[in-house]
């Protein structure tokens, strides 16, 4: 009977702990015209699991390691390496968003990639999104008229990432 007790609380603590974990996935651009996703806007300081998406009307701001840009966001499919933060516009201008993913040998969760994606095919090129994903701590700064988020890269285990 002790032991089962001492199983259902350390269940509760488990749950309780993944509880504090905001989960945001969203497509930019939104919905609705110059305003950032719902999941963005409502999203609180503390551990995040990000799943952001990113279509070519929004490519985001790549920056390498060694301070270079990336040219036109995605040159392929797959994973961007080298990835020292990604600056994404969300479609409002009241809500800034860097992503510092980290590196892989540390923060192997965090992954900055291009996905295909042929409804943004041209005559130029097969179609992607550029795909976010991983776990971050967010940070909020207000700065005039908006909020800058800075999301610093955490390892897996603290979004629960493998339980």
């Amino acid at each position: 009977m002790r032991m089962t007790i001492l199983l259902l609380a350390a269940a509760c603590v488990v749950e309780a702990a993944r509880a504090d974990v905001q989960k945001i996935q969203a497509t930019l651009p939104g919905n609705e015209d110059f305003e950032a996703p719902e999941a963005l806007q409502d999203m609180q300081e503390g551990v995040i699991w990000l799943d952001l998406r990113m279509t070519p009307q929004l490519e985001p701001s790549i920056e390498r390691l060694d301070g270079t840009y990336a040219d036109e966001g995605c040159n392929g499919h797959g994973p961007v390496d080298n990835v020292k933060s990604v600056g994404i516009r969300t479609g409002s201008n009241h809500l800034i968003l860097d992503v510092r993913p980290g590196p892989q040998d540390q923060y192997g969760a965090n992954l900055v990639s291009c996905e295909y994606a042929p409804t943004y095919s041209t005559d130029f090129e097969p179609g992607h999104v550029t795909r976010v994903t991983g776990c971050y701590f967010a940070h909020a700064t207000s700065i005039p008229t908006a909020v800058w988020w800075i999301l610093n890269p955490l390892p897996a285990d603290a979004c629960h990432y493998g339980d």
